[in-house]
């Protein structure tokens, strides 16, 4: 790699990255600076980013589905663009999640990609329709159990990172519908299946952290207290990092103080307290609002 190519690929990274950081924040600000990301682009790894964003961008956040489909289109115009290539693959099935989220039918996919598509779409409507992203999510799940799919096969990737995501966006939400309760709690749980096909005993434990936050806010803590002490057990059997441990300890003291359990969630904060002390600088930083909402919840009034 020459100095240029490698200066222009840290500019695309750094460039991608602050868009990504931005986005939640202001959705379609970052969808304007598409052109100015699709113009420092140099590779189709590259381009496979650009739509990955786009995608996320005009689907979950703006719901703008025929606008992001043309915004995706667009990236085709690049000269790394290779429509037999996995840019036109990326391509493909970004704008076909987009015409599934419009009602619109799509086909001609095996199906791997068919599972990454309903998967995308499920995604792009959870925050919209939770009934109609449900479906895509199961229907996406029909054919990953009925297709012998290998573990190193995209489609469980797909559906682990999406379940995760699903989970994520539902939980933070002040109230809930029953069906978007029930996506969460599906989301959570596809995340933990295809984790244990796609990932290793980290991601098994994180989507075991995940399922505990899930049970909590769908408002069953004894589910929820059973998955954080399953992410422990992952975490101490492999030898994890504190931070790992830090966060399993965290969820377990959260959850045993809306369970009431006051002299439990004293013991979870105390072995929190002593994993944080063990975190680097960094992860201090980042970690130490977890920690704070931890001791507050210990001298908060209980629950009437």
């Amino acid at each position: 790699m020459t100095n240029e190519t490698q200066e222009d690929a840290e500019d695309f990274g750094r460039a991608i990255g602050t868009a990504w950081h931005d986005h939640g924040d202001d959705a379609r600000g970052v969808a304007t600076r598409l052109p100015r990301l699709q113009t420092l682009a140099r590779d189709e790894p590259q381009l496979e980013r650009l739509i990955a964003l786009a995608r996320h961008l005009y689907g979950p956040h703006l719901a703008a589905w025929s606008a992001g489909a043309a915004a995706v289109a667009a990236i085709a115009a690049h000269p790394a663009y290779r429509a037999q290539g996995t840019s036109g693959a990326a391509l493909r099935r970004a704008q076909a999640s987009l015409a599934l989220s419009d009602g619109r039918a799509t086909d001609g996919f095996d199906a791997s990609d068919a599972i990454r598509v309903h998967a995308m779409a499920a995604e792009n409507l959870a925050e919209h329709d939770a009934v109609r992203a449900g479906a895509f999510l199961r229907q996406a799940l029909a054919l990953a159990e009925r297709t012998p799919l290998p573990n190193d096969d995209p489609s469980h990737l797909a559906l682990a990172a999406t379940g995760n995501s699903l989970a994520c966006t539902l939980e933070e939400k002040a109230q809930r519908s029953a069906d978007e309760r029930a996506l969460m709690i599906l989301s959570a749980q596809t995340a933990r299946h295809h984790w244990e096909r796609a990932g290793t005993w980290l991601e098994v434990e994180r989507a075991e952290y995940r399922l505990a936050k899930t049970w909590l806010q769908a408002g069953d803590v004894g589910q929820a207290r059973m998955h954080a002490q399953r992410c422990l057990e992952i975490v101490g059997a492999n030898r994890g990092a504190a931070l790992e441990r830090f966060f399993g300890w965290e969820a377990l003291g959260i959850i045993d103080c809306a369970a009431g359990r006051t002299s439990d969630h004293a013991s979870a904060l105390n072995h929190a307290r002593v994993e944080f002390a063990a975190l680097s600088p960094d992860d201090q930083s980042w970690c130490k609002a977890s920690l704070d909402a931890l001791e507050a919840a210990l001298t908060s009034p209980a629950p009437d």
